[in-house]
């Protein structure tokens, strides 16, 4: 049985958990594969023995990775459940995710089991997900390393006059000559007026001199960590409105930074990156939460938000995110990727953002 097995079993209240969102099923097997609306399903009982649930066209690649105790392959147009049953004969009491569990297998797991006797268990798995050691660390960082890498690039273009949409092939391309396999989403850039928009959606926009140029993007590598960074750059000079706006988001972003550490609240970590815009006269303009959780997927637990009264532990890895979007004028954010550690929080990333720092040709 494995660590993480252990942990699982350890957090059951039931005879049987049914893990089948395939990222999850990674953590916990060591094997990824996307079954499309094919059935995955890790199925592990409360003595922490473990099948697994899977498309049988993926035989070799999950006989290949997979640590699990018994391999339960089906075919196209096979009854998968049939399998699943058949694990479940005897049991009385299940969990399944949540966020992940479709209505209609749920459908199918009340043929056998009653409505009453089937729970989540995603509150434990995303607080499983949430304690990195000091592995994931050093996936994560290599996963920062080469975004940042693909980042400094553009120093040495001549980005005036190219657009929004040239800029992201740029990044794209470079961070896949440095060994990522894709990108973690995006990437965002968002040039002048746009960077106000905080998910704004990358364009032709060409990019000019005075802008603002708000770069959000993260990279997957081949172990299957990722990264999420935001810069945002200026091209040329900054106005005296422009240098405001930033050097708050800065202040905030610092703040959040020096907050986290363990034992603190995360809604106490939102509060001084808030804290800060707000005492500058920018806090209507901060319009999420400062950060989330971070490690195979790009957006894990735990949410950092004025909500979530949770207390930071060791091993969170979480981002710091604060911004400022001032509709038709212009948009800031800066973030970061924090290990937090008992001595304080480790930031991974490197790349520079004091605005001086930050001009583009």
């Amino acid at each position: 049985m494995s660590d993480k097995i252990q942990l699982l079993t350890e957090e059951m209240n039931t005879d049987i958990a049914i893990i089948t969102d395939p990222m999850n099923v990674f953590y916990f097997t060591g094997m990824f594969s996307d079954p499309h609306e094919r059935l995955l399903a890790l199925i592990v009982k409360k003595n922490g023995t473990t099948s697994l649930v899977y498309p049988a066209l993926d035989d070799e690649a999950v006989k290949g990775s997979a640590k699990v105790d018994e391999f339960l392959p089906h075919r196209d147009g096979e009854d998968a459940f049939k399998e699943v049953f058949k694990v479940l004969d005897g049991a009385t009491t299940v969990a399944v995710e949540g966020d992940h569990f479709t209505f209609n297998r749920y459908k199918r797991l009340l043929e056998i089991v009653e409505d009453k006797n089937i729970t989540s268990i995603q509150d434990a798995v995303n607080k499983l997900r949430g304690i990195k050691d000091e592995d994931d660390k050093q996936k994560l960082q290599e996963a920062v390393d080469i975004t940042e890498k693909t980042l400094h690039t553009l120093f040495d273009m001549e980005i005036e006059g190219m657009t929004e949409q040239q800029v992201s092939d740029h990044l794209v391309d470079t961070f896949k000559s440095l060994g990522a396999v894709a990108p973690s989403f995006g990437p965002i850039v968002l040039a002048g007026k746009n960077a106000a928009k905080p998910h704004g959606d990358t364009g032709d926009t060409v990019i000019k001199k005075g802008d603002f140029l708000l770069i959000d993007f993260g990279i997957v590598t081949k172990d299957n960590y990722v990264s999420d960074m935001t810069r945002t750059f200026i091209i040329g000079e900054p106005n005296k409105e422009q240098k405001a706006i930033y050097e708050s988001v800065l202040k905030a972003n610092i703040a959040g930074i020096e907050a986290a550490k363990v034992g603190t609240k995360f809604s106490e970590i939102d509060k001084a990156a808030r804290d800060s815009i707000e005492a500058d006269g920018f806090g209507e303009f901060f319009t999420h939460r400062v950060g989330h959780g971070l490690g195979h997927d790009l957006h894990e637990s735990p949410s950092v938000d004025s909500n979530n009264h949770d207390i930071i532990d060791t091993g969170n890895v979480i981002t710091i995110e604060p911004g400022i979007y001032k509709a038709g004028v212009a948009g800031v954010r800066i973030e970061d990727a924090l290990y937090v550690e008992d001595s304080g929080a480790y930031v991974f990333n490197k790349f520079p953002k004091n605005l001086d720092d930050m001009k583009l040709k």
